[in-house]
């Protein structure tokens, strides 16, 4: 089994990867020993409901939403990579949708009753990643990773356009023997000064891709970025890439001045998988730790970082996300839609699947 720090620990890892704007919204119900288990089934709870948090214009003129995604659970099947093939795939662990396996479709997350996202049934969507092992071989939980839905800093809020429904795709390379681009993996320890110039204050610019020598005591962040530029047409290719691209870059400090390439015209929410992780005297250096899509003493551990996506929310709750939140470059927040209303937080009341 994982070794999973306490609570208090990972309400400490979670307010301190939040950083600046987020320290009020990243763990809500961090106060206490245990998040109180609600008692009614996923199918009678609202997946929205009202909050008094604030919300409002972010100063870098970009959009941002974020959610919750416990893990679910774990298995070897990729429904994207390995579809209909059972223990086809390396050792992957799942936040959200509790029912994908090498049969999922995106037709098929809709039959999930519950999941382990903020709003129960709204997010039906399917988020993997590959498992993490420490330097003794311990699995490393992912304990209460954001799942980023923002504008990104590279195109105009105002262009950003809802997803569209069966949209699938991958980030990063699994075959990967050496460090892919911090324009799809960005990994730093947490007690970095950044010294360059950067959009947000909040998120400094001095990532690496590979799993840096973060000392006992610091924590790892992770984020996985997904591409945000789409064709217009294919809601999937061949290699689950192609059908999407990554804009090109803005500079700092100016945020909005990329571009979608002309091949892939459609401005998409930037997704990312963000992850805090502690390094701890039981862990060992993440310098050891491996992806279990590592295999070989030669490769660069971090190198094999990806993510796979396939969209599961409902329709009018994104497009409230994107009209509220992100083209009028709002800070939502952890699961703030920006009207006065937030999504039923997972962190506080659930997961919300049958036990």
């Amino acid at each position: 089994s994982p070794r999973r720090p306490s609570r208090a620990l990972a309400c400490g890892r979670a307010l301190a990867f939040g950083q600046a704007v987020l320290f009020s919204q990243v763990l809500v119900g961090c106060g206490s020993d245990a998040a109180e288990e609600s008692s009614r089934s996923p199918s009678s709870l609202a997946g929205v409901v009202e909050s008094a948090e604030d919300y409002g214009p972010r100063d870098d003129g970009s959009g941002a939403f974020r959610t919750h995604c416990v893990e679910s659970h774990e298995n070897f099947d990729d429904p994207l990579v390995f579809p209909e093939q059972p223990n086809g795939a390396h050792h992957l662990m799942f936040f959200g949708n509790p029912g994908v396996d090498a049969f999922t479709t995106p037709e098929s997350l809709q039959e999930a009753e519950g999941t382990t996202c903020d709003g129960v049934q709204l997010n039906r969507s399917a988020y993997w990643v590959p498992a993490l092992y420490d330097a003794s071989g311990e699995r490393i939980a992912y304990e209460e990773p954001l799942f980023y839905y923002k504008t990104g800093y590279h195109l105009p809020a105002d262009s950003i356009q809802a997803p569209p429904e069966g949209l699938r795709m991958i980030a990063g390379d699994a075959m990967a023997k050496s460090p892919q681009s911090t324009q799809v993996v960005k990994m730093r320890c947490g007690s970095w000064v950044s010294v360059q110039e950067w959009f947000d204050q909040g998120d400094p610019l001095d990532h690496v891709p590979y799993l840096p020598d973060c000392e006992v005591g610091d924590l790892v962040e992770l984020r996985i970025v997904f591409p945000q530029s789409w064709d217009g047409e294919n809601l999937d290719a061949p290699d689950h890439k192609s059908h999407m691209a990554y804009p090109s870059e803005a500079t700092p400090p100016q945020t909005g001045t990329g571009r979608c390439p002309e091949s892939h015209p459609v401005p998409l929410p930037e997704i990312s998988y963000n992850f805090a992780i502690y390094v701890t005297e039981e862990s060992g250096s993440p310098t050891e730790w491996r992806f279990s899509s590592e295999r070989g003493g030669d490769v660069v551990g971090g190198s094999s970082a990806h993510g796979d996506w396939i969209n599961g929310w409902d329709s009018e709750i994104m497009e409230k996300i994107v009209e509220n939140c992100l083209r009028p470059a709002v800070e939502c927040g952890v699961g703030l839609l920006g009207d006065g209303t937030r999504l039923r937080s997972v962190i506080d009341e659930g997961p919300f699947v049958e036990p």
